[in-house]
């Protein structure tokens, strides 16, 4: 059986290294301290004759996707909590942040969901080390962000309690519908909705949440938020120019972001106005870790580009948060592609030691 598992299904171009120093910045709220930094001029933008619909598909987006959501979110909790996997929080929102990076190779193969559940042991963990090790290699900058979603896969063996309880919320994910909302190649089908908000809020205990101040803004009412303005999410997120349009180039950001909400609910709009989310600088930050993190795995499902910068910390505290994460990222992309260029090396003198080898037996 043909292996449907597409893990490019979200990955966008490898980023430059982020850029912090630029003229003016528009962002989603107040921020007391300080604004973050500017994007550097942008080449002209590519204008979208529309935005993109689904290809012929054997997955069809739901009437509701946020309530599919919070359906996701509901069993995702109840599978890691009746399998007893405790406040390792990080591990389940992980599973289900892997799968929406992934898609269908084939829409008319084999379905990838029952091939996946299909899965012994050993395979299951080895492709959510593979899905998040392939998205590394192209976005370094989000993953590193995304680190607490995945580190617990760097473990030589995980136990078998644990890899019990990955399987029960692997299944609670894909039997609920999580690629009818993540699993296409269109970015705004992906976008429909967060589906890691919800799932993140409900295997959150209420005391944690209050302790962290954290309330994320449901996606519906982002979207309400959107069509009551007017000018549409964007009049919160940037300042409008003279014409009333978002111009590419300009900065989008907002300094308290949970999940990244409101930057999804502009993306979409961008795309309703036959613009390419690519074409703007994005940022966000949260001081919840967890909460950045799946901003940053959201940034790469929904196609907001190579321009996303994502900070955890208090921006109040920190108003130099977006510029130390954009230094940071850098860095993180230095070291991706010192990694692969040694990866090439040793690719060519392994290759170079086989023709050798070769030429040897064919002598001999």
């Amino acid at each position: 059986m043909t292996q449907q598992l597409d893990l490019f299904a979200g990955l966008q171009p490898s980023p430059a290294p982020p850029r912090t120093k630029t003229p003016a910045t528009f962002t989603a709220k107040p921020n007391r301290n300080t604004a973050p930094p500017s994007p550097a001029p942008r080449p002209a933008h590519k204008q979208l004759t529309a935005p993109a619909r689904p290809r012929t598909t054997s997955i069809h987006p739901p009437s509701n996707p946020h309530a599919q959501a919070l359906e996701i979110g509901e069993a995702v909790a109840g599978a890691w909590n009746r399998q007893h996997g405790g406040n390792h929080i990080h591990v389940p929102i992980g599973i289900v942040a892997a799968l929406g990076l992934i898609g269908q190779k084939d829409p008319n193969g084999p379905d990838l969901a029952t091939q996946i559940l299909s899965l012994n042991d050993t395979n299951l963990i080895a492709m959510y080390r593979e899905i998040w090790s392939t998205h590394w290699a192209h976005r370094p900058d989000l993953i590193d962000r995304a680190r607490i979603l995945h580190e617990w896969l760097n473990d030589t063996d995980v136990d078998k309690h644990r890899i019990s309880a990955v399987r029960a919320v692997t299944e609670a994910a894909l039997k609920n519908g999580l690629l009818t909302l993540t699993g296409y190649t269109d970015p705004y089908l992906r976008s429909m909705t967060d589906v890691l908000s919800p799932v993140m809020m409900l295997l959150r205990s209420r005391g944690a949440q209050q302790g962290l101040g954290e309330f994320h803004t449901p996606a519906s009412v982002a979207e309400a938020m959107a069509e009551f303005m007017g000018f549409n999410t964007l009049d919160i997120m940037m300042a409008a120019t003279e014409a009333g349009q978002p111009q590419p180039g300009q900065h989008i950001h907002d300094p308290a972001g949970g999940s990244g909400g409101l930057l999804r609910a502009a993306a979409q709009n961008l795309r309703e106005k036959h613009l390419d989310p690519a074409d703007f600088q994005w940022s966000m930050c949260d001081i919840d870790e967890i909460a950045a993190a799946c901003a940053a795995v959201n940034a790469i499902i929904w196609g907001l580009g190579p321009h996303v910068t994502v900070a955890c910390a208090d921006t109040l505290a920190n108003p130099k948060a977006i510029e130390e994460a954009a230094e940071h990222a850098r860095a993180v992309i230095e070291h991706r592609n010192t990694v692969l260029d040694k990866a090439k090396i040793i690719a060519a003198i392994r290759q170079t030691q086989r023709l050798l080898d070769q030429s040897a037996e064919r002598a001999a």
